[in-house]
């Protein structure tokens, strides 16, 4: 397991991975009902199958904590083995790669708000995926691995 970085940039580079978990910050309000209204709008369920996944923001928020969850798993799998948890990594980025530059481009464009708000119907599994991401082994563990940071900058984005 590579050391090679000051304690001052490892906290750095958790502090980064932690906002990034947690990037859907606070709960956004809800939308006032519309006066009239009694049940939401049915959409066909073939109504998403197709299109930019960037402009389908409730398919994007389902597919976003599928990532999740498949890293909590991963991490699970791979426990202090850095070495595997790094091959997890780069296979998760591999297998969405749709997603991550869906949110990519969504972040880009300023509609994080939207996301958001797509979000919210699965803010307790995203909230508990996000916390046992944090709170793995792994992330304790390899948090200064060169290889893991590499393979985390892929999957989510290089720090700023």
């Amino acid at each position: 397991m590579a050391r090679g970085r000051s304690s001052c940039e490892a906290v750095v580079t958790l502090r980064w991975w932690m906002l990034f978990v947690i990037a859907c910050g606070p709960r956004a309000p809800a939308p006032l009902p519309v006066p009239g209204s009694g049940a939401p709008i049915a959409q066909p369920p073939d109504a998403a199958a197709g299109g930019p996944l960037d402009q389908d923001l409730d398919r994007l928020a389902e597919r976003s904590v599928a990532l999740y969850v498949d890293i909590v798993r991963a991490f699970d799998a791979a426990g202090e083995n850095c070495a595997a948890a790094t091959a997890k990594l780069g296979e998760i980025t591999r297998t969405h790669a749709e997603v991550i530059a869906a949110n990519a481009k969504v972040l880009q464009e300023g509609r994080e708000m939207a996301l958001k708000i797509a979000l919210r119907r699965f803010d307790d599994q995203f909230q508990k995926a996000a916390k046992a991401i944090i709170q793995s082994k792994t992330v304790a563990t390899c948090y200064q691995d060169d290889g893991f940071t590499k393979a985390l900058d892929e999957l989510v984005g290089k720090r700023p």
